[in-house]
């Protein structure tokens, strides 16, 4: 096997340069383009916060609160809560909530999964922004009023700032990882929005215009997946001419979103999220190449220390491939940890840079292949809602 392995040295030490080569490329793409960003929206458009929940009740009462406390104009936003089939007291809580709250909303969803909860929000919301959140979140008192200042004349969406835990906050091994992971997402949003070419969002804090919602269909063309209510949107609209897409950088609209409580949870969300990227053929087939090939990259990496054993590459090409990696890495959350104000999480960095190739070939497998559980759904090739698990 090892005289077999070594005539094929010259062809794993050029598909390791390549792709290396292509992740270091991409990854410093990213990097270079995270800056602040100016809202260039003027006067105070009507706003629709649409929040679709689900089993939210011991967190719920926390988001209404940082909403109730919004500093934009009254009578210029509303809240519409959609309940996706709670089993405990979620709906409970919200229209308790709602008796003293004029501009909230409770809706009853049919339990067909976030983005038909969300659907059924938009439909019923009067504003022309729509701007959303998760129920689990905390957002600060300028987060309306922020979001919606992104939206100039020809800004079709804006993506927002969403954090794991309060700064300084992450103690632990598994919310630390998790913390540095979401925050070079964050970054690589940020670093593609500010180039024009817009790739991802999160759900957890997103506003778009309900026009261009409209425009492309609303989520009919990806109802279908379990996941893609923010980066498969993202697509659709990008493929709009004459619109912009924004990322806000201003720290009044960062969101806080609560560490994983598992490591088992962790992986079943990114599996989810990875979920997305087979999808991306028929979106983005640009996006699905560079995705492929970082996925390539990466399991190339994760399995090069025992082809450098088994001697299908030399030690030199290896240390080259994870050093290139380790280094374009570090400038993406460097520069994102100074922007975003979460240096405290570059302690966690050397950990996550060299567990990530293999966390990432994991979860890009799992989700490729849409095996997850979400909430206690179960999720099968990707599809939307799942079924109940033992069924």
């Amino acid at each position: 096997m090892e005289i077999y392995l070594s005539q094929l040295q010259p062809w794993f030490h050029a598909l390791l340069g390549l792709a290396a080569s292509a992740y270091v490329l991409g990854v410093l793409w990213f990097a270079f383009g995270i800056s602040p960003q100016p809202a260039t929206g003027h006067g105070t458009p009507l706003v629709s916060v649409v929040v679709a929940v689900r089993d939210e009740e011991a967190r719920i009462n926390a988001l209404l609160d940082g909403l109730e406390a919004q500093t934009y104009t009254p009578g210029r936003w509303e809240v519409i809560v959609v309940d996706d089939a709670s089993a405990d007291g979620t709906a409970a809580v919200v229209e308790a909530r709602s008796a003293g709250y004029p501009n909230l909303r409770l809706l009853t969803g049919l339990g067909a999964g976030k983005k038909a909860a969300l659907s059924q929000g938009i439909a019923a919301a009067r504003g022309e922004i729509i701007l959303t959140t998760d129920g689990d979140c905390l957002v600060p008192p300028g987060w309306v009023e922020g979001m919606a200042a992104q939206f100039s004349p020809q800004v079709a969406m804006a993506v927002g700032f969403s954090q794991i835990g309060q700064p300084g906050t992450l103690r632990q091994v598994r919310s630390g990882l998790e913390g540095v992971d979401f925050l070079t997402l964050m970054g690589a949003a940020l670093g593609s929005a500010s180039q024009g070419c817009a790739l991802a969002a999160s759900g957890q804090n997103l506003a778009f215009r309900r026009e261009v919602f409209a425009r492309v269909g609303g989520y009919g063309r990806i109802q279908h997946r379990a996941s893609g209510d923010d980066v498969l949107l993202v697509q659709l609209v990008r493929r709009l001419s004459g619109w912009r897409i924004v990322f806000a950088t201003d720290p009044g609209t960062f969101v806080i979103h609560p560490p994983s409580s598992s490591w088992r949870g962790l992986l079943a969300q990114r599996a989810r999220w990875a979920s997305n990227a087979p999808y991306q053929l028929f979106l983005s087939p640009g996006f699905f190449a560079y995705i492929s090939g970082v996925f390539s990259a990466n399991l190339l990496l994760a399995f090069a220390p025992l082809l450098v054993i088994a001697g299908g590459l030399n030690l030199g090409a290896t240390g080259a491939a994870w050093g290139g990696k380790v280094l374009v890495e570090g400038v993406l959350c460097w520069r994102s940890a100074s922007l975003f104000g979460r240096r405290d999480l570059i302690r966690f960095f050397p950990l996550w840079t060299l567990v990530q190739p293999f966390y990432l070939v994991l979860v890009g497998l799992l989700g490729s292949l849409g095996l997850f559980t979400w909430k206690g759904r179960k999720h099968r090739w990707g599809q939307g809602r799942g079924v109940a698990p033992g069924s």
